[in-house]
């Protein structure tokens, strides 16, 4: 006879921050025409992401010395996911047919979240949604970025965003491919989901 057990953990949930001055409603997202448009609307995310990561970075000092060369290497990584956000914006900013199939992404993700049995209000991103969408805007857009050889796991609780961040950036990348191809080379798939 044999016994093997699972760890488990109960995770609260997660409240998003308020970020007054970033757009997080998807219509709103999807009517932005310009360069200074995109970066007015988003470019707060960013800043903000930064400033939380050197509060946390200073709030760390005081860590044991194996805790701080982890807390280095998560400050780190915050900080190069800060300049993928950024990496983002800039594209929506200088490049039309990436905006247009932002903005086309956002429409959809709207109405699909309309459709859900229940949903009132405006439909908007949580930040990490959002940013989550424009980190990965650069490995998506351009075929010789160092991006396209990662992998990002998106780990959140139960019930809080993932399916839509990843929805979104779904529809990001299916419209992009047929902006870019508009004959029949753009079918195929675009897009391979594996849920565990």
């Amino acid at each position: 006879v044999k016994t093997s057990w699972m760890p488990t953990h109960e995770v609260e949930r997660v409240e998003a921050a308020k970020i007054e001055e970033v757009e997080f409603v998807m219509d709103q997202l999807a009517t932005l025409d310009t360069a200074q448009e995109v970066k007015n609307a988003l470019t707060p995310l960013v800043t903000r992401y930064r400033a939380w990561i050197v509060e946390q970075a200073t709030a760390s000092t005081n860590l044991p010395p194996d805790r701080l060369d982890t807390a280095k290497t998560a400050f780190n990584e915050a900080s190069a996911s800060a300049d993928r956000i950024e990496r983002g914006i800039a594209l929506l900013a200088t490049r039309p047919t990436t905006l247009t199939a932002f903005k086309l992404a956002n429409k959809t993700v709207s109405r699909a979240l309309r459709q859900k049995p229940g949903f009132s209000g405006d439909p908007k991103w949580r930040p990490f949604q959002l940013a989550f969408i424009l980190q990965n805007l650069d490995g998506l857009v351009n075929e010789n970025s160092p991006e396209r050889n990662m992998v990002d796991l998106l780990f959140f609780p139960t019930g809080g965003g993932k399916t839509e961040a990843y929805l979104g950036l779904a529809a990001f990348t299916m419209v992009l491919r047929r902006l870019r191809n508009p004959s029949m080379t753009s079918g195929g798939l675009s897009v391979l989901m594996r849920r565990v």
